[in-house]
């Protein structure tokens, strides 16, 4: 779907007020001349500045673009599963995966997601990759980024 660039403008400088807003009970920092609101405030002025661009782009535009346009791929089957794997595997992950942990969630995501992509044919790959993929993000988010991922029914054996 392609929409209007008045219309995406219009959102971004929405959210932008709504990050403005949520941040002004931040603290200021001890000792330093900013606080916490100084980044989200700043990436949100940018994002309405650029949202009034956008705006003013789609109105100009308007006598020649259509509001909205459906998407291409809405006619194919194969296309429309594919989103809707992607939309079920997040919900299914948003859903579970503080229950199951990572561990198990996210090589359920990724393994599945292989599978409908790759085929079956490719099964013993995937499951590799699948296995590589999730004790490397378990690592890199727990042990080098320090943000800890939900174990789940893995507690027992976290590393």
């Amino acid at each position: 779907m392609k929409v209007n660039d008045a219309i995406s403008g219009g959102f971004f400088v929405l959210f932008a007020a709504l990050v403005f807003y949520l941040t002004r009970d931040f603290r200021v920092m001890p000792g330093q001349n900013y606080g916490a609101a100084f980044f989200p405030r700043t990436i949100a002025g940018a994002m309405a500045v650029l949202g009034l661009v956008m705006v003013f782009q789609g109105v100009r535009n308007r006598g020649t673009e259509p509001w909205a346009t459906a998407f291409d791929w809405i006619g194919s089957p194969r296309l429309v599963a594919n989103f809707l794997l992607i939309v079920g595997i997040l919900v299914f992950y948003i859903l579970l995966s503080d229950w199951l942990g990572f561990p198990i969630a996210g090589f359920v995501c990724i393994f599945s997601m292989l599978m409908w992509l790759r085929g079956p044919g490719h099964w013993l790959g995937s499951l590799a990759l699948s296995i590589a993929v999730v004790v490397a993000l378990q690592y890199a988010f727990g042990e080098v980024l320090r943000v800890p991922l939900p174990w789940g029914l893995l507690q027992d054996y976290r590393w």
